[in-house]
């Protein structure tokens, strides 16, 4: 499933139906909050950072689904280190503390750069963060 958004805040909104929408459709709702969170924080950094297009894509493979968020800029994300205050900069922490595989890569033209993520089918395969990981995110 592939849907193109504009790169304005609406779009996470379009990203977590599009995601809740699917994973439905798999009969895979045990991914629905983990693949909603995570959606939400690239489409969110892609939406402030790269201020372009994007297109989310979530495909299934064997024990795994991807979600793929494309946009039209070079540049990487970069992992932050945000303060206890700080409003933003925790989504790439997320990333790794959720999903059992994230990153990042060029895109297929008309996109320059992808950002996934992976979860696995499996509900007793999610990653179980205890409280300290979330700590330093």
């Amino acid at each position: 499933m592939r849907q193109e958004l504009v790169g304005e805040p609406t779009s996470a909104r379009d990203a977590r139906r599009l995601v809740t929408r699917t994973l439905a459709e798999w009969d895979l709702e045990h991914l629905e909050e983990t693949a909603v969170l995570l959606v939400s924080e690239v489409v969110t950094n892609a939406v402030l950072h790269a201020r372009t297009e994007l297109a989310v894509e979530i495909s299934r493979a064997g024990d795994a689904v991807r979600v793929t968020v494309s946009d039209r800029s070079p540049a990487s994300p970069r992992r932050r280190r945000p303060g206890l205050q700080a409003g933003t900069g925790r989504g790439l922490g997320l990333l790794a503390v959720l999903a059992t595989g994230w990153g990042t890569g060029p895109a297929e033209d008309p996109w320059r750069k992808d950002v996934w993520f992976e979860l696995p089918t499996d509900p007793d395969a999610l990653p179980q963060p205890g409280e300290d990981a979330l700590h330093d995110v």
